[in-house]
């Protein structure tokens, strides 16, 4: 058998090297389980096992991808998600897991924490539906929230400017992670608010990150700045696959910073095309609508009460005059009717009225003969007559006379003067 050239420890460690980190299966995998043997050094780096019951691996959480964690403090004993790629370190010949991301297992997970703040602010109507506006159509002015040296705005900037190269862009900066970033967020977003700006709607939001780099649009007051908006609000943070609370707060979220200028900005080809066709349907509308004005006055013009109005006042006085008569001859006719019912009536009133007036005249003529028998005028008819003396005195007896005494005899037609010469014995 012949004997094969040895290799140096390096060498196998190499082959070890190639072998593990070569193959996808072992890159950007997540691997479940509890920590053990923990460490930080003074860099920052953070060594620890990560165990189950049959076995463990070595884990390292260098102090650049750990400074992202914003969960509970690591500790022996934790339950975790770690997320990265198995690597060799060849001077120990020793393979590791080297972790880009960690999510707890318990109350102190960051994306509980989300979760549990999600609830809550949907509880407050913060995610309501109902809350949401419509985006104007022809926007003039976008505020746009961002980071002034990411690749966010410089996306933004370009796409809206391709589809509508007139609109106006006003960039209110901040930061988008970090410790500051929340406060600077809620500054820039109430800033693009600010009335005198005169903003048509605004766009918040960053590039891609890890989960923790996007946390800042996760904190409550952020979350809350975009729920408040007076203007109409676009979340743009992150990927398509990321997500955050702001998305749910805001009027509208798009998937990426470009996308949310594609969203605000409507390309100035289709608004001239739809201001185009606009115009077509108005010029049809209202050429139509005076072919129909034209026709209803060709109508009314036709019409006798246009062609001839006395005609129709004519017609008018002729069937007033016929219902004047009719009315007339009906009030005749009634009349008529009616004097002939109770004429019958009248004359046996009247021949009655007459009976009874000439038994009633010859009844008072029978007592008039009479009284007028036994009235003065009647005694002196029959022959007798009145002696008075001066002063009206009536004489009844000789007794009360002067001899030669001057008399008044009144007859019954005509009185006369005598001279007392005695009385007749």
């Amino acid at each position: 058998m012949e004997e094969s050239k040895p290799l140096s420890v390096s060498e196998v460690n190499s082959i070890i090297k190639q072998l593990l980190t070569g193959p996808e299966i072992l890159r950007n995998i997540c691997v479940q389980g509890e920590i053990s043997n923990y460490s930080k050094s003074h860099q920052g780096h953070i060594y620890f096992n990560l165990k189950d019951p049959k076995s463990l691996i070595a884990c390292t959480f260098f102090s650049y991808s750990n400074g992202r964690y914003k969960g509970k403090s690591l500790e022996n004993g934790m339950e975790i998600k770690a997320y990265g790629t198995v690597s060799v370190y060849e001077p120990r010949g020793q393979y590791n897991l080297n972790i880009s991301k960690v999510e707890e297992l318990g109350q102190g997970d960051l994306l509980l924490q989300v979760e549990a703040l999600k609830q809550k602010l949907a509880a407050q109507g913060v995610f309501d539906p109902d809350r949401k506006r419509s985006l104007p159509a022809f926007p003039w002015r976008i505020g746009v929230a961002t980071s002034p040296t990411g690749a966010a705005i410089e996306d933004i900037i370009r796409i809206a400017k391709q589809r509508f190269p007139k609109i106006d862009i006003l960039i209110s900066p901040c930061l988008v992670q970090g410790d500051g970033a929340p406060d600077s967020i809620v500054s820039a977003i109430r800033e693009l608010n600010d009335a005198r700006w005169d903003v048509d709607l605004i766009i918040a939001g960053r590039g891609g990150g890890s989960y923790e780099d996007l946390m800042a649009f996760n904190e409550e007051k952020v979350v809350l700045a975009f729920a408040e908006s007076r203007v109409p609000i676009i979340s743009a943070v992150g990927h398509q696959i990321d997500s955050v609370l702001s998305d749910l707060a805001a009027d509208h979220f798009a998937p990426t910073p470009t996308a949310a200028a594609e969203m605000a900005v409507p390309e100035m080809e289709a608004v001239e095309a739809e201001l185009s066709e606009i115009e077509i349907r108005l010029k049809t509308a209202l050429k139509n609508q005076a072919v129909n004005l034209k026709e209803k006055l060709r109508i009314l013009t036709n019409k006798k009460a246009f062609i001839e109005p006395r005609s129709m006042l004519n017609d008018r006085i002729l069937q007033l005059d016929e219902i004047s008569s009719r009315i007339h001859l009906l009030g005749k006719n009634y009349i008529m009717t009616s004097q002939n019912r109770f004429t019958p009536i009248a004359n046996a009133l009247s021949t009655s009225f007459k009976t009874q007036l000439e038994r009633k005249r010859k009844e008072f003529q029978l007592l008039s003969g009479k009284v007028d028998g036994f009235s003065p005028l009647g005694t002196l008819k029959r022959g007798y007559s009145v002696v008075r003396k001066k002063g009206k005195k009536v004489v009844t007896s000789p007794s009360q006379l002067e001899k030669e005494e001057e008399l008044e005899v009144i007859l019954a037609e005509g009185r006369i003067r005598v001279s007392y010469q005695g009385e007749i014995k």
